[in-house]
């Protein structure tokens, strides 16, 4: 008969504040069991036990207050959640990422202008800090960028966009690793994946980019799993710069 291991390995899982639980229970049983068996309560063993006993009566009272936190802290571990992010304005972070990456950099969002124009500098003259997204090409790092397309744009963005667009265009010319595409409706999500982690959190149209909430989770998240499952469909449905 051939079992399924992987339901066997769900119906056996326990989370480790159940597993705490447990072993604070079997301490203070054993203890009791042990004071109850030493014929000479008043000795010193009888009152090493009874101390025992006492004190696993209390740790369980306060394990239990705590268990809605440890629970807490348990489901944000499965989330693989790094860091709550209130806005996306830290530039150096942002910096730090890009320098440290190695196989790929994938970003979704609305113009992305302010992203090229922090660190794909193409000026003579340009800070190093200002050009570490150029580094990232040269390294061979595969850069997906999917934007919204260009007539859905707001008017306040257009020009902006204009401008940075021929950027655009001269990266792809010069980097075989870099595609930038365009998605045919409204922004509603901001993704930036570098590696194995990433950032991801809403868009709001009234708002800009830096000043809206995200959160930084590993790759392997959950969250970062539905996000990188829509950057697949939307990046297939794209259309090429």
């Amino acid at each position: 008969m051939v079992i399924d291991m992987e339901i066997f390995r769900k119906s056996v899982r326990l989370s480790l504040s159940m597993v705490i639980l447990v072993i604070l229970c079997m301490l203070f049983i054993t203890a009791i069991i042990v004071y109850f068996q030493i014929d000479a309560p008043d000795s010193k063993w009888g009152t090493l036990f009874g101390s025992l006993a006492a004190g696993m009566i209390v740790a369980i009272i306060q394990y239990v207050i705590a268990w809605q936190d440890y629970r807490q802290t348990e489901k944000l571990k499965k989330l693989k959640l790094v860091e709550v992010l209130f806005n996306r304005d830290s530039r150096d972070k942002y910096e730090e990422y890009i320098r440290n990456s190695n196989r790929k950099l994938d970003v979704m969002g609305v113009t992305a202008v302010r992203f090229f124009n922090d660190f794909a500098d193409t000026s003579n003259g340009a800070l190093e800090n200002a050009q570490v997204l150029l580094r990232a090409l040269d390294r061979g790092v595969y850069v997906r960028v999917l934007l919204v397309s260009y007539e859905l744009l707001p008017e306040s963005k257009k020009l902006d966009y204009t401008k940075v667009r021929t950027k655009y265009k001269e990266l792809i010319q010069r980097y075989p690793n870099i595609e930038i595409r365009y998605f045919n409706h409204i922004a509603a999500h901001s993704i930036f994946r570098i590696d194995d982690t990433c950032i991801v959190g809403p868009v709001f149209p009234t708002l800009e980019s830096k000043n809206t909430p995200a959160l930084h989770v590993m790759k392997s998240s959950p969250i970062a799993l539905h996000y990188m499952d829509y950057f697949e469909k939307e990046w297939k449905d794209a259309k090429k710069e």
